[in-house]
């Protein structure tokens, strides 16, 4: 799944069509707290406009920022990928980047001024072949940057104790019109269209304002989905087996994650089209193959064709009551956006082609 496609041409003139379109489309995103605090509002308005993009995840991005935020950015992840390295981009006035030693070519991001005694400093943690995680510290105003490093890495996770945030993801941060910094956190990895979480700093100690909320709180994506929708759902999970037996790579479970993100914007970011892996004749002849196999396959794979054409009339009715889209549009669009989805289930060998 590519999570670096930002289309908001097309995408986002269709998303701000449906979203003026029925009360439905304009629940999401909204904020849980912080309703009067500024900072909330202008995460708030990069969570619309990541909403109404066509990337596949609610997802900002530095380029994708109004010219008239009232913020300025000053570190960001350049990327949703966390696996090559290297993908902050930060304000030189505000941070400074010091190379890490013992993982040249990573580094941490020392803020330069501190502010009610304490600095933030952002560091890079490669994590093998997952990629880089990042780790954001508060330190006291009085620390150097050597006496930070001291003497390995391992004495300086004692020393300095728990970090405040530990993720795949760095946030991104901010400095408001005061010159004070607040920290926007994307929802991290696996899950699916989860919230934003932003954290002040005034005090010096980052503190929670609030969080935004792109969809409602259900653990699975299913949920969200109409009742016959749920059941085809259900029958193709079944395809994909335990993968209790999957290497460390995990790509049953990877492919679970893609389905439920596909699965949430289906239901709420429909205008959302990605590219699966295989065709749609691949994927229907593999399955076929694999219903001949024993009986229980050939018994699941005819409950999966007995379901489909009945699901993809509940998506259009969804369609066409929540997001009052008229008739023939709410058909089509329920045709393309089931064939994205059921396709995101397989990922077949294309040599076999």
């Amino acid at each position: 799944m590519n999570l670096d496609k930002l289309y908001y041409g097309t995408a986002a003139t269709l998303a701000l069509a449906l979203a003026s379109a029925g009360a439905a489309a304009q629940e999401w995103p909204r904020l849980e707290n912080g309703k009067n605090v500024a900072e909330c509002q202008a995460a708030l308005q990069l969570a619309k406009l990541a909403h109404q993009s066509g990337s596949v995840l609610p997802w900002t991005h530095p380029d994708a920022i109004p010219d008239d935020f009232s913020s300025d950015l000053v570190l960001a992840p350049k990327s949703t990928s966390v696996t090559a390295g290297d993908v902050l981009e930060f304000d030189a006035e505000v941070f400074t980047q010091v190379p890490l030693p013992e993982y040249k070519p990573r580094s941490i991001y020392w803020q330069t001024a501190p502010a009610n005694g304490k600095r933030l400093v952002v560091e890079e943690v490669p994590f093998g072949w997952r990629g880089d995680m990042h780790r954001v510290r508060v330190v006291d105003q009085a620390m150097s940057v050597k006496d930070y490093f001291g003497a390995s890495l391992d004495e300086r996770n004692a020393r300095l104790g728990p970090p405040f945030s530990d993720g795949w993801r760095a946030p991104f941060i901010f400095s408001n019109e005061s010159g004070g910094l607040w920290m926007m956190y994307i929802a991290e990895p696996g899950g699916f269209s989860g919230n934003w979480k932003v954290y002040l700093t005034a005090s010096g100690q980052p503190k929670l304002a609030c969080e935004v909320q792109f969809r409602p709180q259900v653990k699975r994506a299913e949920q969200l989905l109409p009742p016959a929708l749920q059941k085809l759902a259900a029958l193709l999970d079944r395809t994909l087996g335990s993968g209790k037996d999957d290497g460390p790579w995990q790509p049953t479970a990877r492919v679970r994650a893609s389905v439920q993100q596909a699965w949430a914007n289906a239901v709420l970011r429909p205008w959302v089209t990605e590219t699966p892996y295989n065709t749609r004749t691949e994927v229907d002849d593999n399955l076929l193959e694999w219903s001949q196999q024993d009986k229980a396959n050939k018994k699941l794979y005819a409950s999966i064709l007995a379901q489909y054409d009945v699901a993809e009339r509940a998506l259009a009715q969804h369609y066409a009551r929540q997001l009052r889209m008229p008739a023939e549009e709410a058909s089509a669009t329920a045709r393309t956006i089931l064939d994205i989805a059921f396709r995101m289930h397989f990922m077949i060998n294309k040599e076999s082609y």
